[in-house]
């Protein structure tokens, strides 16, 4: 099963003629976990802004579990987004007046189908995904997002994604906040958590270490030298 299809996919800036982004045929399997690589400006962070519909694609040209993501308008794209997708950013979006715990169970707030895939007891999911990703301490799971470090907040945008068992997981430089003694055993988890929950990963990053860890690699091109 193909739980991400891209056909004909081309992206350009209003402001720009040429595309930052042009893949002819893209398939990523379920359960499949892929390094996205390529230099700053070739349009990595494009592609998966393109896939969780955050940014406006022809129909046909993107489709994951089975929906063509240029076809959803509105909230539909939206409620699709937090149902199918885990998402975690360069800058991690947490709401830094909740505790790690209340941030990583925001999915489960806003869908259903997150809610009842995390299944009977959502806070004990949260909380095991948070030891597991290296946060043990009761103390740091209860406390403020805006109390927690750096790396520490990132795991939680990583638990925050994976919480509810998502068909596709989209992670955007998820090391960049870790040192390098903590970044392999990270993305082990991260690989860990994907495989157990069946999730399949695009996993974008600059470090081409962690390249070997994965199912397989696809490097974008740059096309336009004045795009970011």
């Amino acid at each position: 099963m193909k739980t991400v299809e891209l056909k004909s996919l081309v992206y350009r800036w209003s402001d720009q003629s040429d595309p930052v982004l042009s893949i002819d045929n893209f398939n990523l399997d379920a359960g499949e976990c892929v390094f996205v690589k390529g230099p700053s400006g070739s349009g990595k962070t494009t592609l998966l802004s393109a896939i969780a519909g955050v940014i406006d694609v022809p129909q046909g040209s993107v489709r994951v579990a089975g929906s063509d993501i240029g076809a959803l308008v509105g909230g539909d794209r939206d409620r699709f987004r937090v149902d199918h997708l885990g998402i975690v950013f360069q800058v991690f979006n947490l709401l830094p007046w909740l505790s790690a715990l209340e941030n990583t169970l925001l999915p489960c707030r806003f869908s259903a189908r997150r809610r009842d895939k995390a299944g009977s007891d959502p806070k004990a999911a949260a909380t095991r995904l948070l030891r597991e990703l290296g946060l043990e301490d009761a103390g740091l799971i209860n406390r403020p997002a805006s109390a927690l470090s750096v790396g520490q907040q990132q795991r939680v945008a990583v638990a925050r994604a994976l919480i509810g068992a998502p068909e596709v997981v989209l992670a955007d430089e998820p090391t960049s906040a870790l040192d390098e003694e903590t970044k392999e055993t990270f993305v082990q988890l991260l690989l860990k958590e994907c495989r157990a929950s069946g999730a399949s990963l695009l996993f974008v990053s600059h470090d081409g270490s962690l390249e070997r860890r994965f199912d397989r690699s696809i490097e974008l091109p740059m096309l336009n030298k004045g795009n970011s």
